[in-house]
């Protein structure tokens, strides 16, 4: 695994910048779609709402997030990186997203490459039992996007 010093602390430190000040938090006006999860081990919650273009495309996006630093910095990075993106584009995205915490943080990797700016989330290879953490903002937002909470959009 090529992980160097100088990948790993780039990394590090924008998961602690996103995760102590993350972007898109709080409501938004008009939302199409909306979602709330909530991690039981970790005390992570987070509520998603949404609104999708007319071609089914993230139009805005914004969060209610408390938790631990790593999944309010994965909804922060999410919520910046999946604007303009439709359901299929987030499910490629989450997909890279696993596929990279399944190999490591290997900055020659194509699945860590491809993920730009989420590569910094790639960081928590190494603790599987934080890849929830990671993940839980990816898996609301799919649930939003499949039709929200209870099954209608918001």
């Amino acid at each position: 695994m090529a992980d160097t010093p100088t990948f790993s602390a780039l990394y590090r430190d924008r998961v602690l910048d996103h995760g102590r000040a993350p972007r898109h938090a709080g409501t938004l006006d008009e939302a199409s779609h909306r979602a709330s999860v909530h991690n039981a081990l970790c005390g992570d919650r987070l509520t998603l709402r949404l609104r999708l273009d007319a071609d089914g495309r993230i139009a805005a996006l914004r969060h209610q997030s408390e938790g631990c630093l790593l999944c309010l910095a994965s909804v922060s990075l999410m919520a910046c990186d999946v604007p303009g993106r439709d359901a299929a584009g987030v499910a490629a995205r989450l997909q890279a997203l696993r596929a990279a915490l399944a190999e490591g943080q290997d900055e020659t990797s194509d699945h860590v490459v491809a993920l730009g700016d989420l590569a910094a989330l790639a960081g928590v290879a190494a603790h599987p039992a934080r890849h929830r953490c990671v993940l839980l903002p990816w898996e609301c937002l799919q649930q939003a996007l499949a039709g929200g909470d209870d099954g209608a959009p918001a």
